[in-house]
């Protein structure tokens, strides 16, 4: 049998890029990756493989769609305290300042949104405690396109119109804050009029992780179910190439970690701290209480009518795993 074309929507992430560039092999298969599309839950005609939502992924399997076979490959992961901005002279300093405010977001369903919600809840701001803002982040940056099983905003959510958007709602003092997954670029600039709302943020995420042991997913890899069906072999040879470049480029860093100043002290600190929170398999306690979480505030959040279940949801994976030995 011919070795199988396989077409992947994959993000030019550093830790992929040795995949991307063609330094690991994939032995029976003719892989060709796709670094531009938009992720999406509804791939494209042609394509088997593809980088998706975690949480458009676990809300769909909640609601019954079986069209995917998750794979649990963490590789887009971080916290969300940090992604919380404000006015420049904003008086709110933490997220429990947020109770009563309102609070601006790009995109109800995103996972990064989702967990950031989860960081308000933890620190004692539940969703109902603030009044909601949905619309576009600023001129140039438009909304993605819905995703099927979208989860909606509380009712009481307030809507944009076409000529208003986020950051000028709360330049002129009728958002409060704005919650969203790129921060705008005045945070980067010394002086500039939007600053991050928990400033010392790596100290507040340290203390989420040691108190929760979560470290939150945002994307993981899919595969169609009729490709996997019918090429196990090939969908664990992608999977394997893809913990191969992860380890091509851990090396790496560890050798020259001249990206920035303290990239030797971060890859030191994963390490030491991150271990357990491993990218690829669900072997890791850790693994486990994060997919737990996820699961379990999506129904929290009112997100999906029922929980998925964690135990359950890559156990399709599994099953195609022992196929493919």
């Amino acid at each position: 049998m011919a070795d199988p074309d396989v077409n992947m929507i994959l993000r030019a992430y550093d830790q992929l890029c040795p995949l991307h560039l063609g330094d690991v092999p994939t032995p029976g298969v003719r892989l060709k990756i796709d670094r531009h599309s938009p992720l999406t839950l509804v791939f494209p005609d042609g394509v088997d493989v593809a980088e998706v939502s975690f949480n458009r992924y676990v809300g769909g399997y909640a609601k019954g769609d079986d069209s995917l076979v998750g794979m649990p490959a963490f590789i887009l992961r971080g916290f969300r305290h940090r992604n919380f901005f404000v006015r420049a002279g904003s008086p709110l300093r933490k997220l429990s300042d947020l109770k009563g405010k309102c609070v601006g977001t790009n995109s109800w369903p995103d996972t990064g949104t989702m967990w950031a919600r989860i960081a308000m809840v933890d620190a004692g701001v539940n969703i109902s405690d603030v009044r909601w803002a949905i619309g576009t982040l600023d001129e140039k940056t438009p909304n993605k396109p819905p995703s099927p099983n979208d989860a909606q905003p509380p009712k009481d959510a307030r809507f944009l119109s076409g000529s208003e958007n986020l950051l000028k709602e709360m330049a002129e003092g009728r958002i409060d804050c704005v919650t969203t997954a790129k921060a705008p670029a005045e945070v980067f600039k010394k002086g500039g009029a939007i600053r991050r709302l928990v400033e010392d943020y790596p100290e507040v995420e340290a203390d989420y992780h040691r108190r929760t042991g979560v470290y939150p997913g945002f994307h993981v890899i899919a595969v169609r179910r009729s490709f996997a069906r019918k090429h196990p072999r090939a969908a664990m040879t992608i999977y394997e190439a893809m913990q191969r470049s992860w380890a091509i480029w851990e090396d790496k860093v560890k050798w020259f970690a001249e990206d920035s100043p303290w990239a030797m002290k971060e890859m030191e600190l994963l390490c030491n701290e991150f271990r357990d929170d491993a990218v690829f398999g669900m072997e890791s306690k850790a693994n486990q209480r994060m997919v737990e979480t996820i699961c379990r505030e999506q129904h929290a959040q009112g997100l999906v009518p029922k929980a998925a279940d964690p135990k359950a949801l890559f156990a399709d994976f599994e099953a195609l795993r022992r196929t493919a030995t």
